[in-house]
C-alpha cells in the first residue's frame, strides 16, 4: 500500500478509464484456486528445465517482478530460465488466501489507477476487476470519549488536508524536511489564519495525528522517516485508485500472467520454479564471466549467465554484506541503505454475523490526550497504532485493522488471543452502543518478521535526500568484462542464438566485450511507481527488454 492509495481513501478522485488498455492474458477461472498458489512439498523437488542452446537466466524471486520479467524473456525467445523462491509459494508480496467466505489479500490488494497502469491494461477486458466502492470513502470518525465526528465537520477537516497537498505541491517539493514536518507546518498555518467557529481545534489536531497515521503506512518508523521532496517523485496512474479482485483476491492476476489452467497451475513456469530456496550467496565477478548461485545454505548451486534479483528492498538490506561476493560497488550499496523501507500489518477478524449495519463501511479512531496517556499505560499500548477498522468486498463478516508504526513487529510475534483482547477493546469503546460478539478467527499479516520480506515495500525517505540516491541506482546492473575470444573463433560461430530461428534474438559473444551480469527488478527500483504491483511488473520488463536489447546489439 503505497501514499497515495491512502490519500485516496480520505480524498475521492475523479475515475477515467484507460483507452490503451489492451488484454493478452485470458485463462481459466478455475485455475484461480488458492491452492494453486501453494506448493506440496513434493513440488519444491520440482526438476529445473535445463537447456545449454542459450544464455542461462537466474532469477531470483517468484513475485510479480520475477515473474513477469521470467514470462518476457519467454516472449522473446529466451528458453534456459529458472526462478529460484524461497517461500513455497509464488506472489511474493501478493498472498491471497481462503479466509472466512472468501478470499483475504495479506498483501497486495488494489490495482492503483487505470491510465497507464499495466496490471489493468493487462486484465481490463476480463471482467475481474471493481471498484471497492465507499469503503475508505464513506466511514466514521470517532473520538475515544465516543463522540462521533459530523460529516460537515469531517468533509471540512479533509478539504484543508486536500488544500494544502494540492495548493503547496511546489512548496513541498522545496521543502528540506520531512513530509510530517510539511504537513503539521502547513495545517497549522492553515488553522492559525481560518475563522470558523464550526472547527474544533483539538479536533482538528486528533483529526491530523490519524491522517499521519494512515501515511505512516509508509514506514515502519513514521512519517519522520518520508522525505516530503520524494512525495513528488511517485507518478499517480488516473482513474478509479482502489480496483479490487472481486472474489478472487490479487493472485488472480498472476495465474493470468503465467497462463495457468487446470492442468498448469503455474503455466509457461511449470517447469521452471524452484521453491522453499532462499538464495544466500551470489559470485559475481568470476574470470569466466559466469555468476555462481547458492541457496537453502548451499544445498544447492547454479551457474548463470546472468542473474535477475528481484528480492525485497529489506531482504537486501538485511544481505547487503553477505550475500554478494565480491562486495557490491559503493553507489549500489548506498541506493540500497538509503532508500526507505517499511512495513504495515493487516489484522483480519471473522465474526459470527455482521453486527454492523448495512450501509456503514467503517471508522476511524481520534484520541484525546488524556485518553491516549491513560492507555499508554495499560497492556494494550499497542493499539494505539491501529488507524481504523474498515469492512472488506466480498466478506460480509468480516473486519480489517490496520496498523503501523513500531508496534508492528511486536504486534506480528503476539499471540493470537492478546491480538484479539486489543481489537476488541478498540471495537468495544469505539461502538460503545452496539452488541459485538467475539470473533470466531483471526488472521494476521507477517511481513515484517518474515525474513524473506523484511518489510511490505519502499518509500523515499530523509536518508535518501541525504545520500542523493534514488531508484535509478538501484535498478542499475552491475557489469562485468567479457573473457577475451580466442582469434581463431569468428563471431559467426560462437553466436548464443541460432540465426535460424526468427522467434530467438540473435547476437553473437564477440560483439559484447561488457555484458550485465546482475540486473536489479522490483517495486525499489521503480523511479515513479514504487510500493505498487504495477511498479513491479513494469521493472521486471524493463530487465527482461535489457537482456534483449544486450543480445541484439551488434
Amino acid at each position: 500500500m503505497c501514499f497515495c492509495s491512502l490519500f485516496h481513501k480520505y480524498f475521492r478522485k475523479s475515475k477515467r478509464k484507460s483507452k490503451s488498455g489492451i488484454s493478452r492474458l485470458i485463462a481459466n477461472d478455475s485455475a484461480f484456486s488458492i491452492e494453486s498458489s501453494l506448493v506440496a512439498a513434493k513440488s519444491s523437488l520440482m526438476p529445473i528445465r535445463m537447456t545449454y542452446d542459450d544464455p542461462r537466466i537466474i532469477i531470483i524471486g517468484a513475485g510479480a517482478a520475477g515473474l513477469s520479467c521470467a514470462i518476457k524473456l519467454l516472449e522473446f525467445g529466451f528458453e534456459n530460465i529458472s526462478i529460484l523462491e524461497a517461500e513455497n509459494r509464488i506472489g511474493g508480496r501478493i498472498h491471497t488466501q481462503q479466509f472466512g467466505d472468501n478470499v483475504i489479500d495479506f498483501g497486495a490488494q488494489w490495482v492503483h489507477g487505470q491510465d497507464g497502469n499495466v496490471v489493468y491494461e493487462m486484465v481490463q477486458q476480463n471482467d475481474c476487476l471493481e471498484t471497492t466502492g465507499e469503503i475508505y470513502h464513506t466511514f466514521e470518525c470517532i473520538r475515544s470519549n465516543g463522540e462521533v465526528l459530523t460529516k460537515e465537520t469531517t468533509n471540512r477537516l479533509n478539504e484543508m488536508l486536500r488544500n494544502i497537498l494540492e495548493n503547496h505541491a511546489e512548496d513541498m517539493f522545496s521543502f528540506k524536511g520531512s513530509f510530517g514536518d510539511f504537513l503539521s507546518e502547513r495545517f497549522q498555518e492553515v488553522l492559525s489564519s481560518l475563522n470558523d467557529s464550526k472547527i474544533n481545534e483539538e479536533v482538528a489536531w486528533e483529526f491530523l495525528e490519524n491522517f499521519k497515521k494512515i501515511e505512516s503506512s509508509e514506514t515502519a518508523s513514521g512519517m519522520d522517516e518520508v522525505s516530503a521532496k520524494g512525495i513528488h517523485e511517485y507518478g499517480q496512474c488516473p482513474g478509479d485508485y482502489l480496483l479490487n479482485w472481486k472474489d478472487k483476491g490479487y493472485v488472480r492476476f498472476l495465474h493470468m500472467l503465467m497462463g495457468s489452467n487446470e492442468e498448469y497451475h503455474f503455466g509457461q513456469l511449470e517447469e521452471r520454479l524452484k521453491f522453499n530456496c532462499p538464495v544466500d550467496q551470489i559470485q559475481w565477478n568470476l574470470d569466466n564471466g559466469k555468476a555462481i548461485v547458492r541457496c537453502a545454505n548451499g544445498l544447492y548451486e547454479y551457474e548463470a549467465d546472468h542473474v535477475v534479483i528481484t528480492v525485497s528492498l529489506g531482504v537486501l538490506k538485511e544481505k547487503l554484506e553477505s550475500m554478494f561476493h565480491p562486495p557490491l560497488p559503493l553507489q549500489k550499496k548506498l541506493a540500497i541503505v538509503g532508500l526507505g523501507y517499511g512495513s504495515v500489518c493487516k489484522i483480519f477478524l471473522e465474526f459470527p454475523n455482521r453486527f454492523w449495519p448495512e450501509n456503514w463501511y467503517g471508522f476511524t479512531m481520534l484520541w484525546l490526550k488524556k485518553d491516549l496517556e491513560d492507555l499508554q499505560r495499560t497492556p494494550y499500548e499497542w493499539v494505539e497504532e491501529i488507524f481504523g477498522f474498515y469492512c472488506v468486498n466480498y466478506q460480509p463478516r468480516i473486519l480489517l485493522a490496520w496498523i503501523v508504526g513500531s508496534y508492528v513487529l511486536k504486534l506480528e510475534n503476539m499471540p493470537e488471543d492478546q491480538v484479539i483482547a486489543g481489537c476488541m477493546y478498540l471495537l468495544r469503546r469505539f461502538l460503545w452502543q452496539w452488541e459485538i460478539p467475539e470473533p470466531l478467527n483471526i488472521q494476521v499479516s507477517h511481513w515484517q518478521s518474515n525474513p524473506n520480506f523484511l518489510g511490505a515495500y519502499s518509500f523515499r525517505s530523509m536518508l535518501s535526500e541525504q545520500l542523493n540516491v534514488s531508484a535509478m541506482q538501484l535498478s542499475q546492473p552491475l557489469i562485468i568484462r567479457m573473457p577475451e575470444i580466442p582469434s581463431h573463433q569468428s563471431c559467426s560461430s560462437n553466436s548464443i542464438f541460432s540465426h535460424s530461428s526468427k522467434n530467438k534474438p540473435a547476437a553473437t559473444m564477440c560483439s559484447k566485450n561488457f555484458k550485465p551480469i546482475l540486473l536489479f527488478a522490483g517495486e525499489a527500483t521503480s523511479m515513479h511507481h514504487f510500493s505498487t504491483v504495477h511498479g513491479a511488473v513494469e521493472s521486471g520488463y524493463r530487465e527482461a527488454n535489457r537482456l534483449v536489447n544486450y543480445y541484439n546489439k551488434e
